[in-house]
């Protein structure tokens, strides 16, 4: 024969009674497992269940968020600020880059405009020397060329003896200055 276990009885007022059945049946328990599961949770979870507004429950919420604020908090000071002022020193230095690379795109935009005022002028200069070297070649042929004239000149006049006609001289003379003007 099985022993009963249940041997303990509980006497409580009716109203309590449907409240128990009610909720006995909203979980799908009898009432005596519900009673039980009942008893359990409170053994379990250390609540008074005088207690309706579970400040217990209150206090271990507040307990935990206070400890997870705490972490944050360190969490905040040895990693957060640290990285916070790390990315900022890392912006600013490469604001102080961005400067820099400005400024040397400067100079050189600067030093490409004083290479071309340069070239420029030498070109210039290089063009002018050829003129004065075009015009200084000129004036040794010119000057070779009137050197022949003169010589040719002269030497037909020399040629001229005494009894040379005044005509033959004036030829000699316009031949001399033709040639002379066609230069």
């Amino acid at each position: 024969m099985t022993k009963d276990i249940n041997i303990k009885t509980i006497r409580f007022p009716e109203a309590s009674d449907q409240k128990l059945q009610k909720l006995a049946l909203k979980t799908g328990l009898t009432k005596l497992a519900f009673f039980i599961a009942m008893v359990d949770y409170f053994y379990k979870s250390k609540k008074d269940p005088r207690d309706l507004n579970d400040e217990l429950l209150k206090k271990e919420l507040v307990k935990r968020t206070d400890t997870i604020i705490a972490f944050i908090k360190v969490m905040e000071e040895e990693l957060l600020r640290p990285l916070k002022k790390d990315g900022e020193k890392i912006i600013r230095s490469q604001g102080d880059i961005i400067k820099q690379f400005n400024t040397i795109a400067t100079q050189n935009n600067q030093q490409t405009d004083t290479l071309n005022k340069q070239a420029t002028g030498t070109e210039r200069i290089v063009t002018y020397l050829q003129k004065q070297d075009t015009t200084h070649l000129q004036k040794i042929h010119l000057k070779a060329r009137f050197s022949e004239i003169l010589e040719h000149y002269i030497k037909n006049r020399e040629n001229m003896g005494l009894g040379t006609r005044q005509i033959d001289k004036d030829n000699l003379a316009k031949e001399a200055r033709q040639q002379l003007s066609n230069l």
